[in-house]
């Protein structure tokens, strides 16, 4: 079942997000930033256990990214990351957002969701403050990737 994240989530996700923040596939984040962004994740829970999220970031009223998207490894190709990007899909559109976009290794993934790879410079620069905080900031192995909402015109 997919939920919006409370505050008591936030062990879970760090714990998700840790493995993945330890190889560099996620950028590093403290519990403390994933509290204070709280209202921005939306969680899958199986048996009481939180098993995936994902999170929402905005950068304009017309442009947010998915990130953060992770799903406990003993838990994947279950379907499961594809209906949390959906659902972020979904209430990113009934919101009004126009373009969603994704810095992602799994093209493929994205791919099968309508989102088509693109030139990052077609991106504003504050969407790459995060990336100044990267260790692969002059090397980096990410795909930009964007998805046109039913908003879009």
């Amino acid at each position: 079942m997919i939920r919006e994240a409370k505050p008591s989530d936030v062990d879970s996700i760090y714990e998700l997000m840790k493995p993945y923040m330890a190889t560099g596939e996620l950028l590093p984040r403290t519990k403390d930033d994933i509290l204070d962004h709280i209202r921005n994740f939306l969680v899958y829970e199986m048996d009481g256990k939180v098993v995936g999220c994902v999170a929402m970031k905005f950068y304009t009223k017309e442009m947010a990214e998915i990130r953060s998207l992770v799903v406990d490894k003993n838990s994947q190709n279950k379907g499961i990351g594809k209906e949390l990007v959906k659902e972020a899909i979904r209430i990113l559109e009934e919101i009004g957002v126009k373009r969603i976009f994704a810095l992602t290794k799994t093209v493929q993934f994205f791919e099968k969701l309508n989102f088509k790879v693109v030139k990052k410079e077609i991106f504003p620069e504050k969407i790459w403050f995060d990336c100044m905080l990267c260790p692969k900031l002059n090397n980096c192995d990410e795909v930009p990737m964007i998805f046109y909402t039913r908003n879009y015109t």
